[in-house]
Formats: structure tokens, sequence, C-alpha cells
């Protein structure tokens, strides 16, 4: 369990760098092919193609920065969640920069090839 806990938490980090760096292949590629983002206020993003295209607008202009803070992780065979809050940095074009502080959860399945990927991934802002 140490192991994929470990494994997880380097997801983490690469999902915060890929998006620092605004590399919608390389945060897209965290996500399994039938993946699915769950967001306030939109319809489900279903499927590695959206998901990359969500990324490639996201990180065009409005996502700054993404932190992670996972609090717990659980383990259990093939599955995994996760959940933890999150601080997102926004600029809007024509605007200032502003946090959003919200919290996630992330749904984690290990793949046929023995890594592990994103299968749900839904956030909340707090307020």
């Amino acid at each position: 369990m140490q192991d994929v806990v470990h494994t997880l938490r380097a997801m983490d980090h690469e999902f915060m760098d890929g998006v620092a760096a605004k590399d919608p292949v390389r945060v897209a590629a965290l996500y399994a092919d039938d993946a699915r983002i769950l967001m306030p206020g939109r319809p489900v993003i279903s499927g590695k193609a959206e998901i990359l295209d969500f990324w490639k607008a996201s990180l065009k202009g409005l996502v700054e920065s993404i932190a992670l803070d996972t609090t717990h992780i659980e383990v259990s065979g093939n599955l995994a969640y996760s959940f933890g809050a999150n601080t997102i940095m926004l600029k809007p074009a024509g605007e200032s920069a502003r946090e959003e502080n919200g919290k996630y959860v992330a749904v984690y399945r290990r793949q046929p090839a023995g890594d592990w990927k994103i299968v749900a991934d839904s956030y909340s802002s707090n307020g």
C-alpha cells in the first residue's frame, strides 16, 4: 500500500508541475482513457480527448497554477482515492489574478500495465 501512496503523491506533483508548465498533454497523460472530470456548473468531461481539450483551454490563459494538499489516500485492490484541499490561481483575460480555494476528490484505477491513472476527478470551490 505504501508504494501506491507514494505513486499517487508523485502523480500530484506531476499534475502540479504540468499545470505550472502549461503543458496540457502532460496533465492529460495522468488520466485513464475512460476518465471523467466533474466540475460545478458544467457537463461531465468524458474521455481522454475531451480531457485534453479541457486542459488545453484551461491552461491557455485562465489557470495559472494549482496547488494540491492531499490529506487522505485510501487504497483497495486496483482502486484508490484521494482527497484534500486545493488552491487555484486564476487569471481571466483582462482581469487581475485571483486565488480560489476549494477541495477535491480523485479516484484512481490500476491499469493493465500496472501503472495508476485518474478515472474520476471532481472539485468544488469553498465559496
